[in-house]
């Protein structure tokens, strides 16, 4: 194939491994990105003397996609792997979550509900068939097979903290590739100094291929494709129904906790993970600081997503305070708000895969693609690649 013009629109990470896959085999790449920064829903802003995620970040062992990018961009060294820490909130307590010594201990639940959970769970891990679970909503396959109690304490609350009025449409093939991909991986990945950097070494190169990113700048799609020869979209798709995100991540001289992941099991509280960053690495690449996210899938219109980022930190701080009676507002250091319009779409039991091939010339990716696999950066990479392909096979 001849060396071609194409424009690739929107820069993150998705966009961005497209434009490298490009770039290599010789084509003019020219990313354009309407925000003022690369990276999507991965970038990352300034904290002290490093970088941290607007969205919380870890990769697992089984992410081969985004390990093996880490590896072909000279980053293997940064990436340190850990074990995990997790935490299940229930009715006004913590309880550690990591295995099944935890799941024996745990009070909220009888032993034949703790068989159950623990059963299907390894059954969900082991099963490589998720073409079954299509058409089944995951309220219904959860009530069935872990039982009405385990369902209304660990699933329910979790679906319906995810999806909201939507979670009776969700498909089961997404809970099992949630629990199947993760549930094989045993422990987290992090990139020391943020996962920015994959972002920024990937622009580097595509720079050095003589691509260009132009940021802050808006198309018009149907006129940008007149002067490329191929263009790829990497937005939000027509027709899929979104989910937005807010994420508060604060700083503190306080710790709260001694775990990393905490799932919050209660449908009145405003955010649906609460994540002690500085308890998965080391507080020193943060000035000795503790940093926290507090992060929620929600409409992405209205309600929350309307209100001020301080309104936003009062009604989170608020409710951070029934779960930690010791958290004190007055310890943080700095807080930062973050919301994403389209940060999840939602898989219902009838859900149909968008066409990545639009025209002879025009393609889009996006994460809505992503299937039956949740969308996370590993499957994001994959997905780059994926298109890169595409366009190169014509």
């Amino acid at each position: 194939m001849k060396n071609l013009r194409i424009a690739i629109i929107g820069a993150g990470l998705t966009g961005l491994v497209a434009g490298y896959e490009l770039s290599k085999k010789g084509h003019r790449v020219t990313i354009y990105e309407k925000n003022d920064d690369i990276g999507g829903l991965m970038g990352g802003f300034a904290i002290g003397n490093t970088s941290l995620e607007k969205a919380y970040h870890h990769i697992f062992k089984t992410d081969k996609y985004i390990v093996g990018l880490i590896g072909e961009l000279g980053l293997e060294s940064k990436l340190k792997w850990y074990p995990e820490k997790t935490a299940l909130f229930y009715n006004q307590q913590m309880y550690s979550f990591m295995g099944a010594v935890d799941l024996l201990k745990f009070k909220p639940l009888d032993l034949v509900s703790k068989l159950r959970l623990g059963i299907v769970k390894i059954w969900l891990e082991k099963d490589n068939d998720y073409q079954k679970y299509l058409p089944i909503p995951a309220y219904r396959w959860m009530k069935k097979w872990c039982g009405e109690r385990a369902y209304r304490v660990v699933w329910a609350p979790l679906l319906r903290g995810k999806f909201g009025r939507k979670y009776k449409e969700v498909s089961m093939a997404w809970l099992w590739a949630r629990i199947h991909t993760r549930g094989n991986s045993g422990q987290l990945g992090y990139l020391t100094g943020g996962f920015r950097q994959i972002a920024d070494e990937l622009a580097k190169r595509i720079r050095q291929q003589k691509g260009e990113i132009r940021l802050g700048t808006k198309v018009d799609f149907g006129k940008i494709e007149k002067d490329y020869d191929k263009v790829v979209y990497t937005g939000a798709i027509k027709n899929i129904n979104y989910l937005g995100a807010i994420n508060v991540v604060f700083s503190s001289k306080q710790k709260l906790s001694d775990y990393y992941w905490h799932n919050i099991n209660d449908i009145q509280s405003p955010f649906l993970a609460f994540i002690q960053h500085t308890n998965l690495v080391d507080s020193h690449q943060y000035g000795d600081k503790q940093i926290y996210y507090l992060g929620t899938y929600l409409p992405n219109t209205g309600g929350l997503m309307d209100k001020t980022d301080k309104q936003i930190e009062d009604i989170y701080f608020q409710y951070l305070k029934k779960i930690y009676s010791k958290f004190d507002r007055q310890l943080i250091d700095k807080t930062w708000v973050f919301k994403f319009k389209n940060a999840q779409h939602i898989v219902t039991t009838d859900y149909q895969i968008p066409t990545y091939k639009i025209s002879k010339a025009v393609y889009q990716a996006n994460f809505a693609q992503i299937f039956p696999e949740d969308r996370g950066t590993n499957f994001a990479v994959r997905e780059g690649q994926k298109i890169a392909k595409m366009m190169m096979a014509g």
